[in-house]
């Protein structure tokens, strides 16, 4: 029974005779969107369900697999990827419009749920994407499933845009990092955000490590003859930072400021934020790791949750 009602699995079986609708905001943030899958799983081995959810880039895969109630075959998935999954996973592309296609996304999710269309879900659900033409953004909360979410996710330099119609649609991070407002606009008395991007672990100055991710990005480099943007000479080096991990980390600064905007201007009523400081955007092969923080931070958040969801059912 969903948590609109008040009902047992919301309230430990106490009914409170009131229809509230609950809906989570899954956010943005590459791989550290396993997290997600954790926060999940942690709720609803507590009883709590969502009746509504919205997703912005890794945040809408997680989002439709949860809506289509197929949440343990994604963790399932997400725990067999290692480092050398990485190019069969982004799928690499000639970099006129992005580094890799993420044609991927759309085969793992038809895969996973097996729906065509987003109305076909077992729960309300919206992606969010950015339209480049409009500067706008766009939810879809109807139509292909696997497009919505492709688009959702196709983070600009990294996955070519997915374009529809007249439109040409990036990641949603780009002006809406946790979908709050979405999950507003489609009726959530109640709002529920997990934000991926809410702390940040500083720069090593002077190091000398490379990321885990860096070979496979020199390897397209020398592949595309972009050697000397990708890998920096002699002593030019100051961080241990990739250039790719650079554009993300400016990304993710970004991306953190709008979502403070956004959450004062709308702000959820509960923000579950787990510690993923030292987690890249592209460390797919952590997946297990990230889960857990997930959980974790999902346990610790229950009880204020009850406690909220109890109080919003007595107004």
């Amino acid at each position: 029974m969903p948590a609109a009602s008040c009902g047992r699995k919301a309230l430990d079986k106490i009914h409170m005779g009131r229809d509230m609708k609950v809906g989570i905001a899954l956010g943005g943030g590459g791989a550290k969107g396993f997290a997600h899958i954790g926060v999940l799983k942690a709720l609803g081995q507590a009883g709590i369900e969502f009746d509504m959810v919205a997703g912005t880039s890794i945040g809408a895969l997680a989002g439709a697999v949860y809506a289509s109630g197929k949440l343990p075959e994604l963790e399932r998935v997400s725990r067999r990827y290692g480092v050398r999954d990485l190019p069969f996973l982004l799928g690499p592309t000639w970099p006129r419009k992005g580094l890799f296609s993420g044609n991927y996304i759309e085969r793992l999710l038809d895969d996973i749920v097996h729906v065509e269309n987003i109305e076909d879900l077992g729960k309300p659900f919206a992606a969010i994407a950015v339209d480049l033409n409009k500067a706008e953004v766009v939810t879809f909360t109807r139509g292909n499933l696997c497009r919505a979410v492709h688009a959702s996710m196709s983070i600009p330099g990294l996955f070519k845009p997915v374009t529809v119609g007249d439109k040409v649609l990036v990641d949603g991070g780009v002006l809406e990092p946790v979908p709050v407002n979405a999950l507003r606009r489609m009726g959530a008395d109640v709002v529920v955000a997990v934000d991926l991007l809410s702390n940040l672990a500083p720069i090593s100055v002077g190091a000398k490590t490379r990321p885990v991710f860096a070979d496979y990005i020199r390897s397209l480099a020398e592949k595309f003859y972009m050697e000397g943007l990708i890998e920096a000479k002699g002593g030019e080096s100051e961080t241990a930072m990739s250039l790719v991990d650079i554009i993300q980390r400016s990304s993710i600064v970004a991306q953190r400021r709008l979502t403070e905007y956004n959450f004062r201007d709308n702000p959820p009523d509960l923000v579950i934020d787990p510690p993923l400081s030292d987690i890249k955007v592209l460390d797919f092969h952590r997946g297990e790791t990230i889960m857990e923080r997930g959980m974790h931070a999902a346990e610790k958040a229950i009880p204020g949750l009850r406690e909220l969801l109890t109080r919003t059912c007595y107004r």
